[in-house]
């Protein structure tokens, strides 16, 4: 595969491909019966776009996520055995200690994405988006 068969499959990619499939169909959606034009439009997907891709790979994730699971490990580690806290099921508190850390770390990130989708929203554009990604052509030999 070429570097330039690479298919992105985004939200805004998925939103624009969308349209220039079916733009030229007369029941597709209008941007001009929403209340808004193209640049607004591109504005808008590439600032969602941006806000989703904020979060990181599917990679960065995991890394941060396993660094949260392993860092009260670590500084376990550092504790000698005889003054630990709970003894040998110290490294048990630990592990437990870092998935709650993993836990909170990925759901804080969630709820950041959310907030600034919920600050970034506009309800003519994303009542238009919606439109556009429920769209289901009438009759397939147009």
């Amino acid at each position: 595969m070429k570097q330039t068969d690479i298919q992105i499959d985004d939200f805004e990619h998925r939103v624009i491909n969308r349209m220039k499939l079916y733009d030229n169909r007369p029941d597709f959606p209008r941007m001009e019966d929403y209340g808004f034009d193209r640049r607004a439009l591109d504005d808008y997907l590439f600032d969602k776009q941006a806000i989703l891709d904020s979060e990181g790979s599917l990679t960065q994730q995991y890394i941060i996520l396993g660094f949260c699971m392993a860092l009260p490990v670590f500084v376990l580690d550092a504790i000698p055995e005889d003054i630990r806290p709970w003894g040998k099921w110290s490294i048990v508190a630990a592990i437990i200690v870092g998935l709650l850390l993993a836990f909170f770390i990925k759901s804080l990130r969630k709820m950041i994405v959310k907030i600034r989708l919920r600050k970034n929203a506009n309800v003519k554009i994303d009542s238009f988006v919606n439109a556009v990604m429920r769209y289901r052509p009438k009759y397939e030999n147009q």
